[in-house]
């Protein structure tokens, strides 16, 4: 009921006293607030420090991975799912709120019933009673999810910072040599293009990897002026970045020195590339037809320089040169390993 008390002209209003709520509306008050942390993801919690006792609601047990109606009573069983390193990172927490009357806050990893990690973070404030901290209450978050994405973004972090580090390298390293070679300026922007094409071609892949018939593809492109010039089989290799790289440089050297002056300097001129399984290797061979005849060189240049060092320190490979009269042709064997590897299909 609203009463009215007139004072100097104005007019001012006051509540009666409110009624004490009925165990009714408590329980309904208690409901929506168990709602409102479901919808939030949070678990609610009461510790009695004297007691060592905890009141869970069924969520927070849900957050620590356990069935809703599992036991969860005493600072045993909590302790009993923090990971061990993270069991003096909670207490402290704990203590340092209570010290400085302040909300607490700690994130830990705990372990869930299938044997996995799961990670936590907890928020609570002290319950005092005549100047005395008796107890804590507060919620708890399941953040595995965030926390698993942080560590994946980081991963990526390490993993983008290596792959810049490797491609500047690479760029240094033809740098330098295209200088001590004194190659020209051209020749060194064309090698540039063919690692920007692989490196396109290794980020449609989320920079998993490549297969070998896709490095091939993609590094003599350019190169087949919208012709047959290329032909290319051999079983499902699959390339870890570096090697994807390594045979994608190897190629564009190979395809640059015949169109100068091997099979694609001339109309009627073909490359075929072909691999297969020997053993523990894969065997390479490139081989051009219907080009100029071919003569030994009297020094070895640039390119092959590049492959036969490159392939040997990535790969720990092999190139060898055959210079037939019917055309020049290379003979690479590829070691198995983690780098390299043969799929099934």
């Amino acid at each position: 009921m609203l009463r009215k008390s007139v004072r100097s002209g104005l007019s001012m209003t006051r509540r009666d006293e409110p009624e004490e709520p009925s165990r009714d509306d408590l329980r309904q008050n208690e409901r929506q607030l168990e709602y409102a942390l479901r919808a939030g993801r949070m678990g609610s919690w009461q510790y009695d420090f004297a007691a060592r006792r905890f009141q869970t609601s069924e969520y927070c047990r849900v957050v620590f991975g356990l069935p809703p109606d599992h036991p969860f009573d005493s600072i045993e069983d909590l302790l009993a799912l923090i990971h061990p390193d993270d069991v003096a990172l909670r207490q402290a927490a704990v203590d340092r709120a209570v010290a400085k009357d302040e909300e607490m806050e700690v994130e830990y990893r705990t372990f869930r019933p299938d044997g996995s990690i799961g990670w936590v973070l907890a928020r609570g404030r002290a319950v005092w009673r005549d100047g005395v901290a008796v107890g804590m209450t507060g919620i708890s978050l399941d953040i595995t999810e965030r926390r698993q994405a942080e560590e994946r973004q980081q991963l990526l972090i390490h993993e983008l910072n290596h792959r810049v580090k490797n491609t500047l390298a690479t760029v240094q390293s033809l740098a330098m040599q295209t200088t001590a070679s004194q190659d020209s300026g051209e020749n060194f922007l064309d090698r540039l293009r063919a690692l920007a094409r692989v490196h396109d071609l290794l980020s449609e892949a989320a920079w998993e990897g490549a297969s070998l018939h896709d490095v091939v593809r993609r590094t003599l492109e350019p190169y087949s002026e919208g012709g047959d010039r290329f032909a290319a089989d051999g079983p499902n290799v699959r390339l870890l970045p570096n090697a994807a790289v390594t045979l994608n440089m190897a190629f564009h050297e190979l395809a640059t020195n015949a169109t100068k002056y091997g099979a694609l300097s001339t109309a009627t001129g073909r490359v075929d590339i072909a691999w297969r399984a020997d053993g523990d290797v894969v065997a390479l061979d490139w081989r051009e037809s219907g080009g100029p005849a071919v003569d030994p060189p009297d020094r070895r240049g640039f390119g092959s320089r590049l492959i036969e060092r490159g392939l040997a320190h990535e790969l720990g490979s092999e190139a060898r040169f055959a210079y037939r009269p019917e055309g020049l042709s290379c003979h690479i064997r590829l070691p198995l390993s983690g780098k390299l590897s043969l799929v099934a299909t």
